[in-house]
């Protein structure tokens, strides 16, 4: 077997494995460099991020360090450690709240069901979050407890018609807890108050028995009016009537008078042409006498007292007239 001899002198070629593994050792370092300085930038972004915070128009900050509360960061841009320092962002805008069917006992003891609005904003982020542990439940409660003091203070009819009232007191009374729970209190409004359903219907009878009673009082008044403008119609007939009665009767007294005297004066008018006349005009007076008694009546009183019978002088009055008559003397 023959071999191949190299010439002497002549330069060695490099071998290709070699040069491919240089440049993967480079793209390798490069890859890892890069990675490298990703992770460190990614790092120091991160950091940065969570060292530059921004507090919002509506929000106050409390920065803490190592548990520790430093300040409270108003709105802006703020700066802290990283890993050291904590903020807790507190928002500070009006908040609602609202009771709904709260079971309340009033002081003529009914069983109310109140729902109630209330807002309120806190001012004192540190004592609302420091110290206070679930602040929003803690008011709730507290807003809660202050509704039925009141209501319990109050009758049935001025916690379904004094609501104005109502509200005023309860804020009242919140606002003496305000500075405890670093919160203040914006409003308080009753939106219903209901007794129960017993209650209700008693009241609605009580309603349309009112209703009757008044329609009833109407009508009485109506029939008063009434019968008082038939009384007074009544009473002016009859003191027409009475009036007229009187009238006449004083006419017929006027009349009985004016004929008693008339006939007064002409029976003395007869006397005194008969006076001296003789026996024949003394018995035409007692004629004239017989036939006035005849016409009255038929007893004659006594002078002893007694009343003794009259012949009846209708049997006696032709007698009378057919005695003779004595022709009266010629003077």
């Amino acid at each position: 077997m023959t071999q191949d001899t190299v010439p002497t002198g002549t330069p060695a070629r490099p071998v290709q494995p070699a040069r491919f593994d240089s440049s993967s050792n480079r793209l390798f370092k490069l890859a890892l460099v890069t990675l490298t300085t990703l992770i460190v930038v990614g790092i120091l972004l991160s950091l940065a991020r969570s060292a530059v915070y921004k507090i919002r128009p509506y929000e106050r900050g409390l920065h803490l360090r190592g548990g520790r509360f430093i300040a409270v960061d108003e709105p802006g841009w703020h700066v802290r450690i990283p890993m050291v320092d904590t903020t807790i962002g507190i928002r500070i805008n009006e908040r609602p709240g609202d009771i709904k069917e709260l079971a309340a006992m009033t002081s003529d003891d009914v069983t109310m069901d109140v729902s109630l609005l209330y807002t309120y904003r806190v001012i004192d982020p540190v004592r609302y979050a420091l110290e206070v542990d679930d602040p929003d439940r803690i008011v709730f409660e507290f807003v809660q407890g202050k509704l039925r003091d009141v209501v319990n203070t109050k009758q049935m009819t001025e916690v379904m018609h004094s609501r104005a009232e109502i509200n005023r007191e309860l804020m009242a009374a919140l606002s003496e807890r305000e500075a405890q729970y670093g919160v203040e209190f914006v409003m308080v409004q009753i939106q219903s108050a209901s007794p129960p359903q017993e209650v209700v219907s008693a009241i609605k009878d009580r309603m349309v028995a009112v209703q009757r009673q008044e329609q009833a009082e109407a009508e009485a008044a109506q029939q008063r009016t009434l019968a008082d403008a038939q009384f007074y119609e009544a009473k002016k007939q009859a003191d027409g009537e009475a009036y007229q009665v009187t009238t006449l009767t004083e006419a017929e007294a006027q009349r009985m008078t004016l004929t008693a005297q008339a006939q007064q004066e002409a029976v003395h008018a007869m006397l005194n042409e008969l006076e001296g006349k003789g026996a024949l005009a003394e018995q035409y007076i007692q004629l004239l006498i017989a036939q006035e008694l005849r016409e009255n009546s038929k007893w004659i009183i006594s002078g002893s007292g007694g009343a003794v019978p009259l012949v009846d002088l209708r049997e006696v009055q032709p007698q009378v007239e057919t005695e003779p008559q004595e022709t009266p003397p010629q003077q």
